[in-house]
């Protein structure tokens, strides 16, 4: 891509994260999420791009506002997907891991997936390709340790505290290695893992469009990830072959869900989180925190932006 669509894209993640945290801890999760998906979308679509918005988490979900079809103020012919506020639920509650995200790519690059649930497991590029999301959990950690030249229980696992977890969560204090457990915010998760910060891995269930991002981001930064859908029923099924999924034992891997290095991605907190710190209000604006990778060029950067709303206000 000609254009760092990251630098531009961020502002669009700046703005949802600054709409959603006047709204923070005020208990109205699907108000919340209503308006950072309003300002992530008004701010899309201000781009020179004809964007074509994919795999949204929430389509035809009631009370929430439908996100537009197509983004952009005309030029090349791009995929968008914007994740206006992960973790909403907690945001509205004053938590953690609330986070605006948001990547582009030329048309046909990133895959349409179907919103259904994804196992994961996602670890930085010091692991590498040694876990399998087909061994037990228990393999996996010490596979992870041994790659990283850590004792069992000085590896860090990150996971949704959800109850389908429950088993995973046992298996896992067994081997001895220590939890992160966080109620939403699987992406915070995945890229503390990715980057290796806070979490030496990641494991357990999310959702396949978010599994699409973490494709986006290890393409940027290195790493490796495997996802698996889980179908429920057949209708599960045939959703998925609408997408053109017909082996549903497939094991996903980045290169099937991120057809090229033509991908940039940007995200900004909205509260204190795994990965990024949330939005900060002063006496005149409010200091964000964002991430923008580019995977063209591997770089990426970590932005503290400062915005004064006296000079140009935002909202």
């Amino acid at each position: 891509m000609d254009t760092n669509y990251g630098m531009e894209i961020v502002r669009a993640t700046e703005i949802a994260a600054l709409t959603a945290a006047r709204y923070q801890g005020l208990g109205n999760h699907r108000q919340l999420l209503n308006y950072a998906r309003g300002a992530i979308a008004k701010t899309l679509n201000r781009l020179k791009i004809d964007g074509v918005v994919i795999n949204d988490r929430f389509p035809g979900v009631p009370d929430i506002d439908p996100m537009p079809a197509t983004l952009g103020s005309g030029g090349p012919t791009m995929d968008v997907m914007a994740i206006a506020l992960e973790a909403h639920h907690s945001a509205a509650a004053g938590g953690n891991n609330a986070t605006s995200y948001a990547v582009i790519a030329p048309s046909g690059i990133i895959q349409k997936v179907p919103n259904l649930s994804m196992y994961k497991i996602v670890v930085g590029p010091e692991v590498g390709s040694v876990v399998d999301i087909n061994q037990p959990p228990v393999v996996n950690v010490k596979r992870v340790a041994r790659a990283l030249g850590k004792y069992t229980e000085n590896v860090t696992v990150c996971m949704l505290d959800h109850a389908r977890h429950k088993s995973l969560i046992k298996e896992v204090r067994q081997c001895g290695a220590r939890i992160k457990l966080i109620d939403e915010g699987e992406l915070s998760g995945c890229l503390s893992a990715i980057t290796g910060e806070k979490t030496d891995i990641y494991l357990g269930y999310g959702y396949a469009p978010e599994g699409t991002f973490v494709a986006a981001a290890i393409n940027c930064l290195g790493g490796y990830f495997e996802g698996k859908i889980f179908y429920e029923n057949d209708r599960d099924r045939e959703s998925a072959t609408a997408f053109g999924i017909t082996d549903f034992d497939k094991i996903f891997k980045v290169q099937d869900l991120i057809g090229s290095r033509e991908v940039a991605l940007a995200a900004t907190g909205v509260t204190d989180g795994e990965f990024l710190e949330g939005v900060r209000f002063t006496a005149n604006g409010a200091v964000t925190s964002s991430f923008i990778a580019r995977a063209e060029t591997k770089t990426y950067r970590k932005l503290e932006t400062r915005h004064f709303f006296d000079y140009k206000p935002v909202f």
